[in-house]
């Protein structure tokens, strides 16, 4: 499993309004990260596409590897455990990661995003 990397992974059970289900899910942790722990840190995916998608949602589809189109939802970013990943279904280009990167940014505040 690398960064950039989109995988099928089991996020049951959920709690409240976290998000749960089998669904498609960016790994965004460091190669180094996810070697050495077994822990990986995920953006998970949500097939319901809003007709306005935020700035904090990066639109993906074919092109990255699913069958529909989907956001990811930063402001979902959480760690879990390898055995939670299911399959390797697709990775993000470099253009797209860094808006992936700059939606993180937006949401957590980290410093002026650059959008």
């Amino acid at each position: 499993m690398k960064r950039g990397e989109l995988w099928i992974i089991n996020l049951e059970p959920g709690f409240g309004r976290e998000i749960h289900k089998k669904r498609p899910a960016l790994i965004l942790s460091e190669d180094s990260i996810n070697q050495k722990t077994t822990n990986v840190i995920i953006i998970p995916a949500s097939s319901i596409v809003p007709q306005t998608i935020g700035v904090e949602m990066i639109r993906i589809g074919e092109k990255e590897g699913l069958r529909q189109d989907s956001v990811l939802l930063p402001i979902f970013i959480r760690s879990v455990d390898h055995d939670r990943l299911i399959k390797k279904i697709g990775e993000l280009s470099k253009k797209k990661l860094h808006q992936v990167e700059e939606a993180i940014r937006l949401v957590l505040g980290l410093e002026e995003a650059l959008l």
